[in-house]
């Protein structure tokens, strides 16, 4: 199995080939205030990298809240009272789902991870019983 990245503007494409056959997904991507990433634990701090392991942030990050699934609400701190917050599955390795926050305060951050984090958690909980159902059928 061979991994990959291909790159378009703020959009990148993981390509995972597979016994010949190629097999691709949107991978860390910038659109607006939108940021679709993956998580990296190193030394307890958690930074945001693309499909490859390429960083993307590493500043400051606090995880906000943690659910029994390991999934968490977090936030990362940047400068001029901006933050990055959002829904990651895990700590390490696994998607995040996040928006920029402009000119808010770390309480509003913290309340805007919780909300992200429980609407993708929503979605995911939908996803689910989607998948579920069709194997079922």
């Amino acid at each position: 199995m061979q991994t990959n990245c291909v790159r378009s503007g703020q959009i990148e494409v993981g390509i995972i080939t597979h016994e010949g056959k190629d097999f691709s997904s949107i991978g860390a991507s910038v659109v607006g205030r939108t940021l679709t990433a993956y998580t990296r634990c190193t030394h307890g701090e958690i930074h945001l990298t693309s499909w490859c392991g390429q960083t993307i942030l590493a500043c400051r990050s606090e995880v906000v809240q943690r659910y029994a699934d390991d999934s968490m609400a977090i936030m990362f701190r940047l400068t001029a009272n901006r933050f990055i917050v959002g829904y990651a599955l895990a700590d390490d390795g696994m998607l995040f789902h996040g928006e920029l926050l402009r000119h808010g305060d770390e309480d509003d951050a913290r309340y805007l991870a919780r909300q992200l984090a429980d609407d993708f958690a929503q979605l995911d909980a939908d996803d689910e019983e989607a998948f579920a159902f069709n194997e079922e059928h």
